[in-house]
């Protein structure tokens, strides 16, 4: 049976809500820890990089299990996968709580947290490419903008907490969140539309679209397996500008509260707020940069060049935010920089995953993407928060950090421009070998 022959709303668009609930409890503790940066610090007597190595743990091991929990979900479904990691993130946040020596912060947050997070990003992702043909990139975007409402709140949120009560506090009530929140989504999750009895959204309407010759043509698409993508180019292209957005993004994302209230001056709460429009910006720009790159993919008749085109842009504008970053003197001049830097970085995550799944198909995307992610963010996102903390200390203020990401969001436009799709002869979406055959 297919979509269109079940009346109601495509169950596939439930699977967006799972998706974006779990990436936004997940991408809510990564959004507040700028927040808790200088709070921790102060309580615990430790330095800026000191505290910083938490994160940076928490990125190089969620980094590292998203290869593995990709892998887990394309054998075993997302269901258990999610549900066994959200309790694992939640125990090492509540755990955290009580750190007061630096090595029992880096077990709890940062490995036990981060292995837990290691399976609630990249398996939603996934689990929602499947689902979907048609509107893939606007479905991933609706998905992903979780982490914007996850970065618009959380933040203000903590502050008010650790304002009101402490941040021990904070991390409790977090942990406890994520577990019953990430527990409650995995009901209604299902790892593919066969699992139903459905096509993935728009299969027909795709395989309709004969251009007068065949009717499997429009659907046919390449799939490759994890051992023959780690062959081509575009693979290493991908994992690498994967690495400098992620190194660039974390140094400016996790410090930039940090670089204003110590820096520059400003009050906390005043920092917090206009921090948490670059959420706010991301909420609404991820599905909207979806559908654009869905757009011109339509214009060109090439997702992978549309999806190009929207990427590359969305680095040269997160290059130029970050260099105003430097001149940032004034609140109205910090608010101008959340969102010059919330329109592309709400963009260009959730089409990264997308072009990932443009470039190599569905088939293995959970083991193709999770082998980027475990390259690009255990490596980038793992440095970047300890390099900028570390600058921080030795220079005595930001600028060095911010310049450093700058130039490397500057690298990451000019990789992601260079990535050129593998060329194989592509498969029939529905059958995997079947080819296309004349219409009646």
């Amino acid at each position: 049976m297919t979509q269109s022959q079940k009346k109601g709303l495509f169950y596939g668009w439930i699977i967006v809500m799972t998706a974006f609930t779990v990436i936004f409890l997940h991408l809510s503790i990564r959004g507040s820890f700028a927040v808790f940066l200088k709070p921790m610090g102060k309580d615990l007597g430790w330095s800026t990089a000191k505290v910083s190595i938490g994160l940076s743990l928490f990125m190089l091991c969620y980094g590292i299990t998203a290869f593995f929990a990709g892998r887990s979900v394309d054998k075993f479904g997302p269901r258990r996968v999610m549900f066994l990691h959200g309790v694992l993130m939640g125990l090492g946040l509540i755990l955290s709580s009580y750190a007061v020596e630096p090595w029992q912060f880096y077990l709890t947050y940062g490995i036990m947290g981060g292995i837990g997070a290691g399976a609630l990003f990249v398996p939603p992702t996934v689990m929602v490419r499947k689902w979907f043909v048609k509107d893939m990139g606007k479905a991933l975007g609706f998905a992903v903008s979780g982490a914007g409402l996850g970065f618009f709140v959380a933040p203000i949120a903590s502050m008010y907490l650790i304002e009101i009560v402490s941040w021990q506090f904070a991390m409790k009530v977090f942990g406890l969140i994520i577990m019953l929140g990430v527990a409650l989504a995995t009901v209604f999750m299902r790892g593919k539309p066969e699992d139903m009895g459905l096509k993935p959204f728009g299969y027909e309407e795709a395989k309709l679209e004969t251009h007068g010759k065949t009717k499997a043509a429009s659907t046919a698409e390449v799939f490759w397996s994890l051992k023959e993508a780690l062959h081509t180019p575009a693979f290493w292209t991908i994992a690498i500008m994967w690495f400098c957005s992620n190194f660039a993004e974390y140094i400016v994302f996790s410090h930039s509260v940090n670089y204003v209230v110590t820096d520059r001056g400003f009050d906390l709460k005043t920092a917090t707020y206009i921090f948490s429009l670059v959420g706010l910006c991301f909420l609404i720009c991820g599905p909207l940069g979806g559908s654009i790159a869905d757009k011109l993919g339509t214009k060109y008749n090439d997702e992978f060049k549309g999806r190009k085109v929207v990427i590359t842009s969305c680095y040269i504008i997160a290059c130029l935010a970050s260099a105003w970053l430097s001149h940032v003197k004034t609140p109205g001049m910090y608010l101008v920089y959340a969102l010059i830097f919330g329109i592309p970085f709400g963009t260009y995550i959730p089409s990264v995953a997308a072009y990932v799944g443009t470039t190599f198909g569905a088939k293995s995307m959970g083991a193709i993407w999770g082998l980027t992610t475990a390259l690009g963010v255990a490596g980038g996102a793992g440095l970047g928060p300890y390099v900028g903390g570390y600058l921080r200390d030795i220079t005595g203020n930001y600028q060095a950090s911010i310049w450093l990401a700058c130039a490397v969001y500057a690298l990451t436009a000019i990789l992601c421009f260079a990535v050129k799709k593998p060329c194989k002869v592509p498969v029939e979406s529905s059958k995997m070998e079947e080819k296309a055959v004349p219409v009646e």
